[in-house]
């Protein structure tokens, strides 16, 4: 995990996601647990199996991310969708 600059506070625990065919980039953004009031980022990468997708939504949980924005470069296709929507 890394320390990220000060911008405005949309919410406290977010996601974005990057999804293309082969994998699902992700970045989070969590209070900082060094620097009271700074917030700090990760970014993972995940493949787009059914296992990877759910290991994507359990890591999501475990930060206690409450919202997410999506970027896809193509169709994103129904266990991608039903892993997004399910948790």
């Amino acid at each position: 995990m890394q320390d990220a600059q000060d911008e405005p506070l949309f919410a406290e625990r977010v996601a974005g996601l990057d999804i293309a065919k082969a994998e699902v980039e992700v970045t989070i953004r969590v209070p900082s647990d060094a620097t009271a009031g700074g917030r700090q980022q990760e970014t993972r990468t995940f493949g787009t199996t059914r296992r990877e997708l759910d290991s994507l939504a359990d890591w999501l949980r475990c930060w206690g991310v409450t919202k997410a924005g999506m970027e896809a470069t193509g169709v994103i296709r129904g266990h991608e969708k039903a892993v997004c929507h399910s948790r």
